[in-house]
């Protein structure tokens, strides 16, 4: 599986059978199965070739993809897709820490979590979450502009804005954090 960084919230994730974009911006450009929209880019997921547009909580089947989403506690929209047997959650624009029962609902089986940082969730947050979670693999969006505050709390800075990743290639003793460059 490829998961390419794409600028701000935007995750585009191309599987063995299926492709689909978390948040796209207006500027995104490529037909995919499904499109997800925390809340943040809706104009950007308008204009998007989609099957599906993904938007408010609930469970779904797509294209194979096995798709829960959640609020986080606001308006803003948590989607855990299960493709190629790897598990990954999007938390879209978080402005506060997501709720236990969030996290619990999540379950244990997190592979990856794409996490944004901006001003309303600073890279300190973020890092605590990815604590809490325990995943195998965090990859770090949002504003770029916070990119080298979570480099010194430990990311490490990839040069490619992609990276592909199967189960066998996933950390199991411990996560490894990424900021992709865009």
């Amino acid at each position: 599986m490829k998961i390419q960084f794409q600028g701000q919230n935007t995750f585009s994730v191309q599987g063995s059978n299926t492709s689909f974009v978390f948040d796209p911006q207006e500027s995104f450009n490529a037909e995919v199965d499904f499109v997800t929209d925390s809340g943040t880019y809706s104009e950007g997921a308008q204009k998007v070739k989609s099957q599906k547009i993904l938007n408010l909580p609930g469970e779904f089947e797509i294209s194979g993809v096995a798709i829960r989403s959640f609020y986080s506690g606001t308006k803003n929209v948590v989607f855990k897709t299960v493709v190629d047997n790897i598990s990954i959650v999007h938390f879209g624009t978080l402005t506060e820490d997501p709720k236990a029962e969030l996290l619990k609902g999540l379950g244990e089986n997190v592979d990856v979590v794409l996490v944004n940082v901006n001003e309303n969730y600073t890279p300190k947050q973020a890092k605590q979450l990815i604590e809490k979670l325990d995943p195998r693999l965090a990859l770090i969006g949002g504003d770029q502009a916070f990119f080298p505050k979570m480099i010194d709390m430990g990311a490490k800075l990839e040069a490619e804005k992609s990276i592909t990743i199967s189960q066998n290639m996933l950390n199991e003793e411990k996560t490894d954090v990424l900021v992709l460059s865009s």
